[in-house]
């Protein structure tokens, strides 16, 4: 394996014990159990996180995933364990593309958001805003910009306004995702778009307590930029499905791992890429 880091650390572990730090989306997840029973494998597995002071993983990255595992009845899983205190675990947000629907029936539908208080303002002030914890989100629209205040500024509080904004729209548009909040790069890709909504920044230590208290994160929010990230292991779902003790199936997955390495099949690529078929 040339130029080759630290393996990625590869884990057998109990589906229930992975808990999802974000819902997931029921769509993605009827169309996921459907492909994962048809391909027979899990082709890349979820990343997690120790929960500190518990058994459980928090989901980094493949929430829908481990939903579509439960769906399915899979009691086993394939995981790539991480550290959140590893400085290359990169905490990142989306924000989402809200498209297909008439801006109109886009406000009436944020208008039924109990607590939703939207403010006019300049991008600039958005920004600012958004970053001292004043606005819980800020919604851009081709009629100007809005954020979204909170009546209270706690993080509970604002999660909960935040999925119900989202709830408010969520099966009823197209849902994209983008990596900034620049209105005039998202509508040569998205002719048909309505609103950019724009979420907060969160921090590791965010999506630790939110999950200790069994809150989420809105669908499609956070992103996670992992280093060493394992690609297209293609486990087989009989093997994970099986009646086989926890002991022999971790048995077999270091006896896969060895395999591997010894027939020469992992590749490291330092490259930054993108993909065009997820």
């Amino acid at each position: 394996m040339r130029y080759s880091t630290d393996l990625p650390n590869l884990q057998l572990l109990m589906t229930d014990h992975l808990v999802p730090h974000e819902d997931s989306d029921p769509r993605r997840v009827e169309k996921l159990s459907v492909r994962i029973n048809q391909d027979g494998i899990l082709k890349n597995p979820p990343v997690v996180s120790k929960i500190p002071n518990s058994d459980c993983y928090v989901i980094l990255d493949g929430a829908n995933r481990v939903a579509a595992f439960r769906l399915i009845g899979i009691p086993h899983i394939v995981a790539q364990v991480v550290s959140y205190a590893d400085p290359g675990v990169i905490l990142d947000s989306w924000n989402h593309v809200v498209a297909g629907l008439a801006e109109n029936e886009f406000e009436l539908m944020l208008s039924q958001v109990k607590n939703l208080v939207l403010k006019r303002c300049t991008l600039a002030d958005a920004r600012l805003a958004l970053t001292t914890n004043i606005a819980a989100a800020y919604i851009i629209c081709s009629s100007g910009v809005r954020m979204v205040v909170s009546a209270e500024g706690k993080l509970m509080n604002d999660i909960h306004l935040l999925n119900d904004i989202v709830g408010a729209y969520k099966g009823n548009a197209d849902i994209f995702r983008a990596s900034n909040d620049l209105w005039e790069k998202q509508v040569p890709f998205y002719p048909n778009i309505t609103a950019l909504v724009v979420f907060p920044q969160y921090t590791p230590a965010d999506i630790l307590m939110v999950t200790a208290n069994g809150y989420r994160v809105p669908s499609g929010v956070t992103r996670h930029i992992i280093p060493n990230r394992a690609l297209h292991i293609n486990i087989p779902i009989e093997i994970l499905k099986s009646p086989e003790s926890f002991e022999k199936k971790i048995n077999w997955l270091h006896d896969w791992l060895m395999e591997r390495m010894a027939s020469n099949a992992l590749r490291y690529y330092n490259e930054s890429t993108f993909s065009f078929d997820e």
